[in-house]
């Protein structure tokens, strides 16, 4: 089954057309991982990042963050 995630962040390294990301690998964690972790991440960095922070419930998509992100 194929997947696709939509984006509105035009300015990303990964954005695509019609508003789809074009990562291989996308990392979702929550809001305490973008403090622990600040920068964008790569395949390598997101594995030790899951690595690392294990389980992260969220009560609200507010307390999620997608760490694929890098700027354009």
């Amino acid at each position: 089954m194929a997947i696709s995630v939509r984006c509105t962040v035009d300015n990303c390294y990964f954005w695509a057309r019609d508003n789809y990301c074009g990562a291989d690998t996308i990392l979702v964690t929550t809001t305490e991982a973008v403090r622990r972790y600040p920068s964008g991440v790569d395949a390598p960095q997101a594995n030790m990042i899951v690595n690392d922070m294990g389980q992260t419930p969220a009560d609200r998509s507010t307390d999620t963050a997608c760490k694929t992100f890098r700027r354009r």
